[in-house]
């Protein structure tokens, strides 16, 4: 790939702040009022900035500092960085340490299912990992990491576990994004560590057509694993994982419920105990999204000295068929007390 994308020019800072206008004000409609934006390079910074200082977001946005960025040593000595209004928040950095079940990149601890011999790769040596998890929390980041294997997940856990005892970060909340396939053992390190399962719901209606070829019935046992994870007292942040898969949040929260894709499939929803109620899966798109964030005084909840942040909908999802909840429209986006065109 890099044959093709080292010759494709970079965008201008004000191309960049056009494209980002475009895609807030796309995920306005579709009923966001403040996303987290995985992993954005020193370029990208520098145009959400101006865009915060002209005031012209038009959504919030949670970025996380891409640690693969030539900057990020310099960003590190730096800390967290300040921001010209409440909208925009550059505290918090993003890791990759495997690649994805699908494609068979994603570090398991026993071969795939699927295909012998073959366990996923780590895109991080153990030690690199290590470092930079605690070059990130040395410097008060919150660190989030990408982890969807098993061996993946329990390698950060690890660094977690050893790093947050050596900065005093455990008030961080350091989040694992993804957390998509997990040995049991290592379900209630999340909440033993403070740390939050940052997942997306409809990853699990995709995902059902392979998953279990890739994994077999006994590790699918800890994938997913939503009701799991909530039993063990931790606390799931919801997003969509976009463009991957659709930002729009109403199907996130259909699946969640169902365990379904938008045909009713599977009858009973695939692996339909792990999923959760209605209000749980709300209060992980609102208020665990925001706490995910360290806004949960700012954001989350309709509430007095929250901001009015809100949607208007064609709707009440609680009294209608859960297998309908996707089907859900968004009349008006609200970002402090405004109305988004």
């Amino acid at each position: 790939m890099s044959l093709i994308t080292t010759k494709i020019p970079q965008p201008s800072i004000n191309e960049q702040q056009e494209v980002l206008l475009t895609a807030l004000t796309s995920l306005a409609k579709q009923g966001l009022t403040s996303v987290h934006d995985a992993g954005i390079g020193s370029d990208t910074i520098a145009a959400y900035q101006a865009l915060d200082y002209a005031d012209k977001l038009p959504i919030r946005v949670y970025a996380m500092i891409d640690a693969q960025d030539p900057e990020f040593d310099k960003m590190m000595q730096a800390g967290p960085m300040a921001a010209g209004s409440d909208k925009l928040h550059i505290s918090s950095v993003k890791i990759s340490a495997d690649g994805a079940l699908g494609s068979r990149g994603a570090a398991l601890i026993e071969d795939y299912s699927d295909l012998a011999g073959h366990k996923g790769l780590l895109l991080y040596s153990e030690k690199e990992l290590g470092d930079t998890i605690q070059q990130a929390m040395d410097a008060g980041f919150q660190v989030n990491t990408h982890a969807i294997g098993d061996n993946a997940n329990q390698i950060v856990l690890d660094h977690y576990q050893a790093n947050i005892a050596a900065s005093n970060s455990r008030h961080l909340r350091h989040r694992i994004e993804h957390a998509q396939v997990l040995q049991l053992a290592d379900i209630p390190r999340f909440a033993q560590l403070n740390v939050i399962a940052s997942m997306q719901a409809t990853h699990a209606t995709s995902d059902k057509n392979m998953a279990l070829d890739r994994i077999g019935n006994a590790r699918i046992k800890g994938a997913y694993a939503w009701r799991k994870l909530l039993n063990a007292n931790a606390i799931i942040a919801a997003g969509s994982d976009f463009p991957i898969e659709s930002p729009n949040p109403f199907y996130g929260l259909h699946a969640s419920v169902t365990r379904q894709d938008h045909d009713n499939q599977p009858i009973d929803g695939w692996y339909r105990r792990e999923s959760m109620n209605l209000t749980e899966a709300l209060a992980t798109f609102t208020t665990h999204a925001a706490y995910a964030a360290h806004q949960e005084q700012m954001i989350g909840q309709l509430a007095p000295k929250h901001k009015a942040d809100f949607i208007l909908i064609d709707k009440d999802i609680f009294a209608i068929n859960p297998e309908d909840i996707w089907k859900t429209k968004v009349l008006e986006t609200w970002v402090n007390g405004q109305r988004l065109e």
